[in-house]
């Protein structure tokens, strides 16, 4: 006789088997056209109901807690805002754990894919440094999300920019290598008000690809970043 399939009881896990459950039902749903997405907002605000649903059924116990908040401030005296942050508490232990996750929205039309690149570093960047503060500990890992149309995030870029700040499929991105690209007027721009992004750790951008017809796609990316260790 097979035991019967059971549920993580470690927290952590539990976080992120609802973090990737709601990942692919929402994928599935955004597929299906339940919802009116052209924007990152209605991403942020779908995508959090569908994690606080499914953290929901995966409380166990009776004192188990499952939060789901948005644009939550994790700079207190600087302004840090992060998309979506997922948090666990259980009452009796007082066990306490968030998971701050970061989203890009990027279609065709918006074009500017090279502003598109740097925004991503941008926000995995943010994510590394909150999950790397020694204030965090209970933070174990992070998400970042990426959902776009647009072939030219997926594909290697033959000159410019993107040849550097590098989204394609299968890329990593490089430790202790500062990401900066001041040949263009785009991308100085955004070094003088931002600086270079010099990563602890590599993560690979791995899309998955979802193909309405010949001349359209959708594109789905799923980044975890681990407190203090290379992916």
């Amino acid at each position: 006789m097979e035991q019967i399939k059971l549920i993580q009881v470690d927290a952590r896990k539990r976080l992120e088997e609802i973090i990737n459950h709601a990942w692919v039902i929402f994928a599935n749903q955004y597929i299906n056209n339940k919802y009116d997405i052209n924007l990152e907002a209605p991403f942020q605000l779908h995508f959090a109901s569908v994690i606080k649903q499914v953290g929901e059924i995966y409380c166990l116990k009776k004192h188990e807690i499952i939060s789901v908040n948005l644009e939550v401030n994790m700079g207190v005296n600087n302004k840090n805002y992060i998309d979506i942050l997922v948090s666990y508490f259980d009452v009796p232990t007082n066990l306490e754990y968030s998971i701050p996750i970061e989203l890009k929205f990027k279609t065709k039309q918006q074009s500017a894919e090279d502003i598109g690149a740097l925004e991503m570093y941008k926000d995995l960047y943010r994510l590394e440094r909150l999950l790397n503060n020694e204030n965090n500990n209970s933070m174990p890992f992070g998400y970042f999300f990426c959902i776009t149309d647009h072939h030219l995030y997926i594909q290697p870029s033959a000159k410019g920019l993107r040849t550097v700040i590098a989204t394609y499929d299968g890329y990593k991105i490089k430790d202790n290598f500062e990401y900066k690209y001041v040949e263009t007027k785009t991308g100085k721009n955004f070094y003088e008000e931002n600086g270079g992004f010099r990563f602890n750790h590599q993560y690979e951008f791995s899309w998955e690809n979802f193909e309405f017809n010949s001349n359209n796609h959708a594109y789905f990316l799923k980044m975890r970043l681990d407190t203090g260790s290379s992916l």
